[in-house]
């Protein structure tokens, strides 16, 4: 079976930039920034930003061939968690994560890389009636 190009980064970044992480333009920019450099043509991506009172946001900005969420807490260590999807090849996601670890004023980061078709941590279970005990 034929590898499907792509993959998935889940970060987590510590010690962020709180007036950043409480900005929804700011933030909004910045994962715009990250689809348009995960291959997304231009135009191609779609905004959600979503405040919450007192503090934190989460946001999505998807397109066609990328999509790029983050849900932050500013109240805990300045944190933030980050979730990378994309779908071309000759992309450079650990480079876009820095970016965005950059955009944020991330002290620390940590992240959990998945290549699409590609033997890794998580595995496949089957569900249904014969599964079940």
């Amino acid at each position: 079976m034929e590898a499907v190009p792509g993959g998935r980064w889940v970060a987590e970044i510590y010690g962020c930039d709180v007036d950043i992480l409480e900005d929804p333009k700011m933030v909004e920019a910045a994962l715009v920034d990250a689809v348009m450099r995960l291959g997304a043509p231009r135009d191609s991506a779609q905004s959600v930003v979503y405040k919450f009172h007192p503090q934190g946001l989460s946001a999505a900005v998807v397109s066609p061939v990328a999509a790029v969420m983050i849900h932050t807490w500013p109240e805990d260590n300045a944190s933030a968690t980050l979730d990378l999807y994309f779908y071309r090849d000759g992309v450079d996601p650990e480079e876009v994560l820095k970016g965005l670890t950059r955009a944020f004023g991330a002290k620390e980061e940590s992240a959990f890389r998945y290549w699409r078709g590609t033997e890794h941590a998580i595995k496949r279970r089957g569900f249904g009636a014969e599964k079940a005990e």
